[in-house]
């Protein structure tokens, strides 16, 4: 990079340090005069019901992110409490590019902060959320900026290796609104002559459940990742055979409906280059031991 333009892009932090800096001096005052009640500001702070989500100073907007608490590797609460994994490193890594932001953190559970973002207490949430009709009509979301890959689950002497190889079959029973149910049926329509049976449930059961349905014979195979069989494996009494990778979804980070496009636009942006450049891949060889854009790529689920 031309010395010229490693000055501009280390003078563009300084402006953005500063303005920070600025930002935490007038909250700082502010908080004397409040009184005794009032806090100091911390990364990872919790936002009060009563305040808004995103704010602006000095040019700087700073946007509050949820994490999910309990996803590792994804995302997750480390032993202290603060945010950690892929996801937290994703939003860094989009963050020092976006000189107009700054990024704020914090771990919730799953449910809490679903409606934190409806409610426009955060202004996004991430942790491995799948791409969804139903997500679609509720959220804004992003392009996607990480994929999740599925397996199947088959019994031990089973000569099914693909979903190729269930033309005819049927997999155990998926609730239409869980992701892997949109990730299979766009499989199927990207394979319109193969043909597996999806049926649906109200109610989705157990991984356990599901897989003890196919060890037993009642259906062919379980469309599950192999992480979430490792979950429950130790328990079944038996053993299954996981096969390779046979599809996968991208991941999206959610918006508050409400808000503006300005700052979706920006973050998709800078997903696209950061998957461009390699940043994302060297991510995903640390903290998954594997390049997820490369096999994503491979399915044709990345072009």
């Amino acid at each position: 990079m031309p010395i010229v333009e490693l000055c501009r892009k280390h003078q563009r932090r300084i402006d953005k340090n500063m303005s920070l800096s600025r930002k935490i001096i007038s909250a700082a005052v502010s908080a004397v005069f409040v009184g005794a009640g009032a806090f100091g500001l911390a990364g990872c702070s919790k936002v009060s019901d009563s305040q808004s989500a995103s704010s602006s100073n000095g040019g700087v907007t700073t946007i509050n992110f949820v994490l999910e608490s309990n996803d590792k590797p994804y995302a997750y609460a480390d032993e202290n409490g603060n945010p950690a994994g892929f996801d937290l490193d994703v939003l860094k890594a989009i963050d020092d590019k976006l000189d107009n932001y700054s990024f704020k953190y914090q771990v919730q559970d799953y449910d809490t902060a679903l409606v934190g973002i409806k409610q426009g207490k955060y202004d996004a949430l991430i942790g491995a959320f799948f791409e969804t009709p139903a997500r679609a009509e509720e959220y804004q979301l992003s392009t996607p900026y990480n994929y999740y890959f599925m397996n199947l689950i088959v019994p031990e002497n089973s000569s099914i290796n693909s979903l190729e190889d269930l033309n005819g079959k049927s997999v155990a029973p998926i609730v239409p609104t869980d992701g892997r149910y949109v990730a299979i049926e766009n499989w199927l329509q990207r394979h319109p002559d193969v043909k597996i049976d999806v049926p649906t449930v109200s109610n989705q059961e157990t991984f356990q459940n599901m897989i003890n349905e196919v060890h037993d014979g009642t259906y062919d195979a379980v469309y599950l990742s192999k992480e979430q069989y490792d979950g429950v494996k130790d328990a079944l009494g038996y053993s299954m055979k996981v096969t390779d990778v046979v599809d996968g979804a991208g991941t999206v980070i959610l918006y508050n409906k409400d808000n503006g496009t300005d700052l979706k636009n920006d973050v998709d942006t800078q997903i696209s280059a950061l998957i461009n450049d390699g940043t994302f891949s060297d991510l995903s060889n640390k903290w998954f031991g594997q390049d997820n854009y490369a096999i994503a790529k491979n399915l044709g689920l990345l072009s």
